[in-house]
């Protein structure tokens, strides 16, 4: 199986809203940016990637774009949607055109048993052939939490049930999912958290911030991996910063950031809107401060 360990990108998506389709010299661009940084792969159409505000058919489209332009870079595509049937066939076309790997989010608005879940995660698991599988712990959007006891019950009936994205900040779940770090990948989606959780067994960390420096999550990850401490935490506090700046990721401001930085990725998807001009300058001094620090740490790092 291949190694998920490492720093996974949750890349924003490039969207050409006047010719409704995938923005490939973006999406190009924005990969090729990402691609000689050290980090593991791309993450897609998850929350950073705004998959829930694309039709099934355009994350189709999307993740084919994406698939095409990545080189080198593994992709996992978020296949999660509240219709069983319509995941089934997004993780199906994720196997077909070559992804790394899958995460689905469990269905939201109804409030699940845990028997539901499974019952739905083993079928779109199913979809995916031999491709690797993990599910995407997202409680405070989804509503429905999941747990480690549900990542081993499905692993027992799908052996492509290889692990988990973790968004969030309750150290009771993350106890159950460390538990069970040796039999399974846990990336984590917590940016706050990603140095302790690293060095307490964590395999990875899947961040929307990283598109902006993923060269500072590269250094958090090889100073938890080496052991280095004091390194890490200082990282550990610049990303905080970094996570304050753009809102804990909001969409909006990370697409923002990545223009001011002279990437240009297009506005977010109705109905989010982009950030104010007003802020822009704002934004890019915040910005300008947080690079000047992370160069030499990095340095340091590497």
């Amino acid at each position: 199986m291949k190694d998920f360990s490492g720093v996974w990108v949750a890349m924003v998506s490039p969207w050409n809203k006047k010719k409704r389709e995938p923005d490939h010299v973006a999406i190009e661009g924005l990969v090729t940016r990402l691609s000689d940084t050290g980090i593991a792969g791309l993450f897609i159409l998850g929350t950073t990637g705004e998959g829930t505000l694309l039709s099934p058919e355009d994350r189709k489209r999307f993740a084919e774009s994406v698939v095409t332009r990545a080189g080198r870079l593994p992709v996992i595509v978020h296949t999660g949607h509240d219709r069983t049937e319509v995941a089934y066939d997004l993780s199906r076309h994720a196997a077909k055109i070559g992804a790394a790997g899958v995460a689905a989010a469990p269905p939201c608005r109804y409030r699940f048993t845990s028997e539901e879940l499974q019952a739905h995660y083993l079928e779109i698991a199913s979809a995916a052939g031999d491709l690797p599988f993990f599910l995407y712990d997202i409680p405070a959007t989804t509503g429905n939490p999941l747990s480690a006891s549900l990542l081993t019950a499905l692993r027992t009936a799908a052996a492509n049930v290889v692990g988990a994205k973790i968004s969030r900040g309750d150290w009771e779940a993350w106890e159950g999912y460390l538990d069970v770090a040796e039999e399974f990948t846990l990336l984590v989606g917590k940016d706050e958290m990603g140095f302790p959780l690293l060095l307490l067994g964590g395999s990875g960390l899947v961040s929307s911030c990283a598109n902006i420096f993923p060269e500072l999550y590269v250094a958090l990850y090889h100073a938890a991996m080496n052991g280095d401490i004091a390194l890490g935490r200082k990282i550990q506090e610049l990303i905080t910063e970094l996570c304050r700046v753009t809102r804990r990721g909001h969409v909006p401001t990370i697409k923002r950031a990545l223009s001011i930085m002279g990437q240009e990725v297009g506005d977010p998807l109705p109905p989010l809107r982009p950030l104010p001009p007003a802020e822009n300058s704002g934004l890019s001094a915040q910005l300008t401060a947080i690079q000047t620090k992370a160069a030499q740490w990095v340095e340091k790092g590497g």
